[in-house]
């Protein structure tokens, strides 16, 4: 994925959220930071991420991030890529993304406006 290719309808949603919550899996499973990560060109960079994401990602580069709905009835916001990390800062290249609407009493309504982003496979780690 050329930095062209980071869809404009994603980069305009990602800016609507603030913190991000981060998983990577280690060898004693899942691992969860708050994050603000930042969208440059077509990766997400975190500065500073911690050891045991570090450790993680050395072992297991897939990640995901995930920003919690705004509003109570909103939507969330997923991302899924691989992450390298350079310099202590980490490079998240998205692969997928989904803007999912929560859980609601109205099931017609739960997952009628959520939108699926398909992006660039993990070669994209250079």
């Amino acid at each position: 994925m050329s930095e062209q290719d980071f869809p404009p309808e994603l980069a305009a949603i990602v800016g609507r959220y603030e913190l991000a919550f981060l998983v990577s899996i280690g060898d004693l499973g899942p691992h969860t930071t708050p994050q603000h990560p930042i969208l440059n060109g077509n990766r997400f960079q975190i500065t500073a991420p911690g050891p045991a994401t570090c450790r993680n990602i050395s072992t297991h580069p897939a990640v995901t991030l995930l920003w919690p709905p705004v509003e109570p009835d909103g939507h969330v916001l997923i991302i899924d890529g691989h992450a390298v990390l350079r310099d202590h800062t980490l490079d998240v290249i998205p692969t997928h993304a989904i803007l999912h609407h929560t859980g609601t009493q109205d099931m017609s309504r739960r997952c009628a406006d959520c939108r699926r982003f398909h992006l660039a496979p993990p070669y994209a780690l250079s």
